[in-house]
């Protein structure tokens, strides 16, 4: 007999066109959709998977209700393990996004790309920069993680916080990250969920 490794609850919507790569040990709910970790509200529609590139999961991945993942043909996405994704949270990777374990995120938006070029001073900025979450970190309701944007391991990131940068300049680890543009507020941050 062969069990999934992928659950999910409601409704689901799906396009596989790339490749969605599992651990050797991948287990019985290694990824849980529409998860019922979370049950404050009901659910208003269905879950979107558009994979088209490459998604390699780590561990266990539990994804809310409403959520939408995009991977665009040629892009990455990585995700560690023990990793809790509120519901209305929207990943749209055209390049590569990483997201390491343990992280904890409620209603978050994701994206590596401005997706249209954007002109400052005359001068072509990039449309696509690498986005890297590191393991542990706390994402607070309706946080925006832009391209380009490196989230220390261990920070707690406020919510509404509007991530653009590389925070990992302001310290290595344990950072408290809020504002619109989000700036490091504080060192040394002890998260505990």
């Amino acid at each position: 007999m062969v069990r999934m490794p992928i659950r999910v609850y409601g409704s689901m919507k799906l396009s596989l066109k790339g490749e969605i790569i599992l651990p050797q040990d991948a287990r019985k709910n290694m990824l849980i959709i529409n998860s019922s970790h979370e049950d404050y509200t009901a659910s208003s529609g269905k879950t979107e998977l558009n994979i088209q590139g490459t998604w390699r999961l780590d561990g266990p991945l539990y994804i809310g209700p409403d959520s939408c993942i995009a991977v665009d043909k040629g892009a990455l996405l990585e995700t560690g393990a023990d990793i809790y994704l509120g519901r209305d949270t929207q990943i749209h990777c055209y390049h590569h996004i990483s997201i390491g374990k343990g992280v904890f995120a409620g209603e978050m938006y994701v994206c590596d790309s401005a997706i249209h070029q954007i002109v400052s001073s005359g001068k072509e900025k990039p449309v696509y920069g690498d986005v890297a979450i590191g393991d542990e970190v706390y994402l607070g309701f309706r946080t925006m993680v832009l391209k380009g944007a490196v989230i220390p391991p261990r920070s707690v990131v406020g919510s509404g916080a509007v991530c653009i940068r590389d925070y990992s300049k302001d310290g290595a680890e344990k950072l408290l990250i809020c504002g619109n543009p989000a700036v490091a507020k504080a060192q040394d941050v002890t998260a505990k969920f």
